[in-house]
């Protein structure tokens, strides 16, 4: 079994042309049963950068230890950011942002939903993907009129009758499919769990920075009140009031 030693966590954000490392915090959630991931950029203190951020400029949130980082979020502005409005914060969202943006208008002939689903992500300019391969009937006509890239996508499910989870991880897009994970990694008790509460019907699980563990993925945990292998709900990572990078996982 690897061991990973987890001093001395570090953080990098970008948003548009810009880079902190510092004089920040951040907030970073990532579900399987949310629309989209987001993310909180907070200038602290009297840290206030001459920064101008346009809708749509491209961000990221990367955490780390010994110079090794994860991406934990990557998405765009929300909306513009000016320092001369004297807010301390930023707001990004993952790519849905941009189908959120978009409006489909189309009527496709002998198609099946993997095909529109490519269709409409093309149109908003998003090109990784990967979609379940699972097979369904052709229809001979379906339209989209004037609805949404979100909309269209539930459309779709609708027209077939088919419940498929989709959302974004790492800029990809997955359909009926989830982010591979190469290790699987264990929280213990009185080793790398901080505490361990129960919040309605999920538990949640308080570590320090822990930025390689995404939802849909499967852990290792072993505490008094939980034993075995669990699938990851929903992840936060957050700054604490001390300035500590704490991360929760929710199972």
């Amino acid at each position: 079994m690897e061991t990973i030693e987890l001093f001395y966590p570090q953080i990098t954000v970008q948003a548009g042309g810009y880079m902190f490392n510092q004089g920040i915090e951040i907030e970073v959630s990532s579900a399987k049963d949310a629309r989209y991931d987001w993310a909180k950029i907070r200038f602290t203190g009297h840290y206030m950068p001459e920064v101008s951020l346009a809708r749509l400029a491209p961000g990221a949130v990367l955490l780390g230890y010994g110079g090794a980082f994860d991406e934990v979020f990557t998405g765009y502005v929300a909306k513009p950011y000016n320092a001369g409005s004297r807010a301390n914060e930023i707001v990004l969202k993952d790519a849905m942002l941009l189908l959120e943006g978009l409006t489909v208008n189309e009527t496709f002939l002998e198609t099946t939903p993997q095909e529109v689903i490519r269709y409409i992500l093309a149109q908003a300019g998003l090109t990784e993907l990967k979609l379940a391969s699972t097979v369904y009937p052709a229809r001979k006509q379906f339209s989209i009129r004037k609805q949404s890239g979100v909309q269209a996508l539930d459309a779709v499910a609708a027209a077939w009758g088919i419940q498929v989870p989709y959302f974004f991880s790492g800029g990809v897009f997955y359909w009926g499919e989830k982010p591979e994970q190469a290790m699987l990694y264990s929280f213990e008790a009185g080793r790398n769990i901080l505490s361990l509460v129960r919040r309605g019907s999920l538990w949640d699980l308080e570590t320090v920075s822990a930025p390689f563990v995404r939802h849909s993925h499967h852990i290792q945990v072993a505490h008094p009140d939980v034993k075995g292998e669990v699938e990851v709900a929903r992840v936060r990572h957050l700054t604490s009031d001390q300035g500590f990078i704490r991360t929760h996982i929710y199972f």
